[in-house]
């Protein structure tokens, strides 16, 4: 049996603060405007923050710093 019922499943709140933090990295000029761009950040958020296991106050620096410095190590290539 399952000991985690909600594994894979987000509530609505839980979406809606990803897609806070999806909107605010893909709003900054450094962030590249390219569709594949989008659809590996949203991959990325989706895997690393399993339902119910992002939060804010605690994430949000650590994964603009992450997605930052993977899109310097990218474009330096």
């Amino acid at each position: 049996m399952n000991s985690h019922p909600r594994q894979g499943a987000f509530q609505p709140e839980e979406l809606d603060a990803l897609q806070s933090i999806y909107d605010e990295i893909t709003a900054q000029g450094w962030f590249p405007d390219l569709p594949e761009a989008r659809e590996d950040l949203a991959r990325y958020l989706l895997e690393t923050f399993p339902s119910s296991t992002y939060d804010a106050d605690r994430h949000r620096s650590d994964i603009e710093a992450s997605v930052r410095l993977y899109y310097a190590n990218e474009c330096a290539h």
